[in-house]
């Protein structure tokens, strides 16, 4: 299992160079197991796990403007470049527009932007503590972080309605820790907590202009393509000849 995670907290002390974790001003901190720290305080955040390090980028404007990409992203350097300063001004959509499977955060001073995915592919969860808002791409983290109890809430909606996810909303199994709705993103200013949608929503007063059949169709073939593509292009990682396979059939334990 791996996953990203990080808060927002207004509850933060001073900051002290090179510092990472802080709770509070009593010089507490919390930090997660094996984990790789991404960048530090005021708005810590880690990559958790068996993270390739071709899946895992940070490129910066400055110290207090930059944007990590976890996962499968077919962007180079210098469009996560371009991208991070159109980001500045509140653009989000073309974070999501790159070929992969990828979460991008961005931070813009003391505003970090988590984006979800449009089909909740790479979910993005969140819960308040610490005076602000922690957030993580895995809820049992979260849960355990803020010791949550289950929400028989929602595992009455999930037994009773399994396939109609509207009715789960932003709920998780854990009380407390919500879910971003897919095609929206997680906006924190100082530990404050924003859910924004960034992709346009038809209206149903109007009806939306017509598609041309031929090129839906061209346009979803060349996306599928493209991803396939940055899948293959992706670094090949072969397991060491020094891993114990483990126990062999007929030759004892």
């Amino acid at each position: 299992m791996r996953w990203l995670v990080g808060w927002s907290s207004t509850a933060a002390g001073p900051v002290a160079v090179g510092t990472a974790g802080a709770t509070g001003t009593d010089g507490e901190t919390v930090q997660p197991v094996g984990s790789q720290l991404l960048w530090g305080d005021p708005d810590p955040l880690w990559a958790v796990g068996d993270w390739r390090p071709d899946e895992v980028r940070v490129v910066q404007a400055d110290p207090q403007t930059r944007i990590a990409v976890l996962g499968t992203c077919g962007a180079t350097d210098e469009q996560l470049r371009v991208a991070l300063f159109a980001a500045r001004g509140g653009a989000l959509r073309h974070l999501t527009a790159w070929p992969g499977s990828y979460t991008a955060v961005v931070q813009v001073g003391r505003r970090v932007t988590v984006c979800g995915d449009l089909a909740g592919a790479r979910p993005v969860f969140h819960t308040p503590w610490a005076g602000g808002t922690a957030y993580a791409t895995a809820a049992l983290p979260l849960a355990d972080l803020v010791e949550a109890n289950l929400d028989f809430g929602h595992l009455a909606a999930l037994l009773a309605a399994p396939d109609v996810p509207a009715a789960l909303y932003d709920s998780t199994p854990y009380d407390g820790v919500k879910r971003v709705p897919p095609g929206h993103a997680l906006i924190l200013r100082a530990g404050a907590r924003e859910i924004a949608g960034y992709e346009p929503v038809a209206s149903l007063a109007v009806a939306a202009p017509p598609a041309d059949p031929d090129s839906a169709v061209d346009a979803v073939r060349d996306a599928l393509v493209e991803a396939v593509r940055t899948r293959l292009a992706a670094p090949r990682h072969v397991p060491g000849a020094d891993i114990d396979p483990g126990p062999v059939p007929g030759m004892g334990p």
